[in-house]
């Protein structure tokens, strides 16, 4: 059930309901009258609060194409009616004296059309002041997630600087070593290496990079991959080459690719199969389920962070499903 924040409402509603009740108590100064306009306008006013709560927090369904702000129109206008209907009929209901005419009866199409737009005002600024409190929740989370973020970033980073030994001169190594040797194997694998060095050098302190930078960084990170586990590790690729327009977050694959040689065993009689493609709007990557018995449970980190990076660059979130045979990973294309 979601949040009503009554400890709020319900003041705000008092509030609301003695301050009507007295401006209706120097129109007519009747005590007796006085009570029962306050309960009224307090059980009115609570009601268009629970009301309006429930539906700004809620989301439109897909399926209709609402904004936001007509979402909220719509929202007012429901809970009017509802909490005008059950204020109507629960004064239907009470026994007054012939003397006492409350506001909330109406005896005339005037009467009428004065008791609904009372209401109506009345829940337009209880509407207001929920969506207020709403909007300031909603900041205070989004500034939350993003200092979140932020720690995140900061930690990869000084993790970054405590690993790495000058890339630049090792990608200045790399370089010497493949114009020293003649091996075209060995050759071919320093290429590969200075790749991915240049990647990282060019790419770690950016947020998007085109997918098909990505790919050519995850083609060199897996061709030594390759070299390394042989037979052990299979890879599998169907990409199209109308990817032009997609971004992605950079080493966003290759932390899906090593967090499945981490976890899985890979041996030349049960390969780590990995597959890397392209369906229903997602880059997705799956790989065959074989769990290491040694290694701890993992942690979640890496794809926490991956998620969180795609809810701050994107407003989208990443999908995982895992069955007795396969864990998948599902990236949603952004343009």
């Amino acid at each position: 059930m979601k949040k009503l924040n009554l400890r709020t409402g319900i003041p705000f509603s008092l509030l609301i309901s003695v301050v009507l009740g007295f401006l209706r108590l120097i129109e007519s100064p009747d005590v007796g009258m006085y009570v029962v306009l306050t309960y009224d306008y307090f059980i009115f006013s609570l009601l268009c609060w629970i009301g309006n709560t429930l539906l700004i927090d809620s989301k439109p369904a897909r399926r209709y194409s609402f904004s936001r702000p007509v979402f909220y129109l719509i929202s007012i206008l429901a809970s009017s009616v509802l909490a005008i209907l059950f204020a109507w009929f629960n004064t239907k209901l009470k026994v007054q004296p012939p003397t006492v005419n409350l506001v909330y009866v109406p005896d005339s199409h005037r009467s009428l059309m004065i008791f609904f737009f009372r209401g109506i005002l009345l829940n337009l600024m209880n509407a207001f002041f929920v969506s207020h409190i709403k909007q300031q929740r909603d900041h205070q989370q989004n500034q939350l997630a993003l200092e979140q973020l932020k720690q995140t970033h900061l930690q990869a980073n000084l993790n970054s600087l405590k690993q790495q030994l000058s890339p630049h001169f090792l990608f200045n190594t790399l370089n010497t070593l493949s114009s020293l040797t003649k091996e075209q194997q060995v050759k071919d694998y320093v290429d590969q290496l200075a790749n991915v060095y240049r990647y990282l050098l060019d790419h770690q302190k950016k947020d998007i990079v085109d997918l098909t930078t990505e790919l050519a960084f995850t083609t060199s990170y897996l061709y030594i991959l390759q070299t390394r586990l042989d037979s052990a590790l299979e890879i599998k690729m169907q990409i199209g080459a109308d990817i032009v327009q997609y971004k992605i977050p950079p080493l966003t694959l290759q932390l899906l690719v090593e967090n499945a040689i981490k976890h899985n065993v890979a041996s030349a009689s049960k390969p780590l199969k990995i597959y890397i493609g392209i369906h229903d709007d997602h880059l997705v990557v799956i790989n065959n389920l074989q769990p290491k018995a040694s290694v701890e449970a993992s942690s979640g980190i890496g794809l926490t962070n991956i998620n969180q990076r795609y809810q701050l660059l994107f407003n989208r979130e990443i999908k995982i499903e895992m069955d007795a045979v396969f864990f998948t990973v599902k990236l949603p294309l952004q343009s």
